[in-house]
């Protein structure tokens, strides 16, 4: 009873400042993004074959405590920073080090005249302070990965948020979930780049009673993009050059968002099939050094699992499942297994994306992790979606 009065008290509320709405409006926040590092709702439970594989414990960095004293966080950048000066040769760092960003067609990314050594324990630290939660991170590779997370700031600030508050925070949701990647790259001049990627979930209603619901992969966002990189550039800034003037870091703001502004440019490219209409190879219209880039974001939008990369030898080594070849590894594995509901899970090939270098163009194959012939049957689907995230 004391259960469905509340209810009623709460509906009764509701409806009452539901009547103030025609009059008062409902307003969105200023935020573009606010994301909550915790909170009582489950975790998003993902598609097999969007859930990435944790990394071996040996790529793992070990995580900082939550509570650090003013002056052994200064102590402890130091450390970092002597350290990565002696392993690196690194010069000490100017006072006006800023990330400047990069362009080249419809990408977008950040420059930074500080080696990755330097910069990683930074960039583990911005993700907490824009309330996201670093679900896997591998120095080898200079990736990182977030927990999925909703965007508060999609949620209209009505009346009856603004009056009851958190109460019934819990039974406002928008139905996506965002999840963003960030890949680190060292160049031979000492810089780093820094690349971010965003992909989404979308919860979608079905049933024939639309009583139930499933997430679903959603677009992606280039404006949050954006703004992600914003804000890393501005930690950055502030890290790096702490002497900045008020009036500086306002006309930076300013800077990078028109830096940032996403400008569309969609490559063309041509899927290469053999006789019986087989694809064999994507080719794209770009030099290697442009097509390394371009493919490089499109690998991190997508569902796969970075494991290696090497760009002298022009290769993306990645771990994929698809739904088709998880479904025959699981027939096979006979009817008894299946009848008494142990059936092992199947573990994820390993793909070997290689980029060709063709002069002006540049021609994308899948093969095995050595090298060799893809044996799974899968790689025809892995050009599919290349080609189709490529467009």
């Amino acid at each position: 009873m004391k259960k469905q009065a509340l209810q009623a008290a709460i509906a009764v509320t509701a409806m009452s400042a539901l009547s103030g709405c025609s009059v008062l409006g409902i307003d969105f926040d200023d935020e573009k993004v606010k994301y909550e590092s915790s909170n009582s709702r489950a975790n998003l439970e993902v598609p097999p074959d969007l859930t990435p594989i944790g990394n071996d414990n040996r790529f793992q960095v070990p995580g900082r405590t939550s509570v650090v004293s003013a002056n052994a966080e200064a102590a402890r950048r130091q450390a970092e920073m002597d350290a990565a000066q002696t392993t690196t040769g690194a010069a000490v760092l100017p006072t006006t080090v800023v990330a400047k960003v990069m362009k080249d067609g419809a990408m977008r990314w950040l420059r930074v005249n500080v080696a990755p050594e330097q910069l990683w324990p930074v960039v583990q630290d911005f993700w907490p302070s824009i309330g996201l939660v670093v679900k896997a991170q591998d120095p080898k590779t200079g990736y990182m990965e977030t927990e999925w997370a909703e965007n508060r700031a999609k949620l209209p600030q009505d009346i009856i948020r603004s009056t009851i508050g958190k109460v019934i925070d819990f039974a406002y949701s928008t139905g996506e979930q965002d999840q963003y990647r960030l890949r680190m790259e060292r160049n031979d001049d000492g810089t780093t780049d820094l690349f971010v990627t965003h992909r989404s979930m979308v919860e979608v209603v079905t049933g024939a009673q639309k009583d139930s619901s499933v997430w679903q992969p959603g677009p992606t966002d280039p404006m949050l993009e954006a703004e992600i990189l914003q804000r890393l550039a501005l930690r950055i800034d502030a890290e790096f050059n702490p002497n900045a003037k008020p009036e500086e870091n306002l006309q930076r703001t300013e800077e990078l968002k028109e830096a940032l502004k996403p400008e569309p440019a969609p490559i063309k490219n041509e899927v290469v099939t053999n006789a019986e209409g087989v694809p064999e190879a994507v080719v794209v219209p770009e030099p290697f050094d442009r097509a390394w880039r371009t493919v490089s974001l499109v690998i991190d939008r997508m569902a796969f699992e970075l494991v290696d990369r090497d760009r002298a030898s022009g290769y993306f080594l990645v771990r994929y499942l698809d739904p088709d070849y998880e479904a025959a590894k699981k027939s096979e594995q006979g009817f008894f297994t299946n009848l008494f509901g142990s059936d092992k899970a199947v573990e994820p090939p390993q793909y070997r994306i290689h980029l060709g270098d063709e002069g002006l163009t540049t021609r994308i194959t899948v093969q095995s992790a050595d090298g060799g012939p893809d044996a799974t049957g899968v790689a025809p689907k892995i050009l599919n979606l290349l080609a189709e995230q490529l467009r």
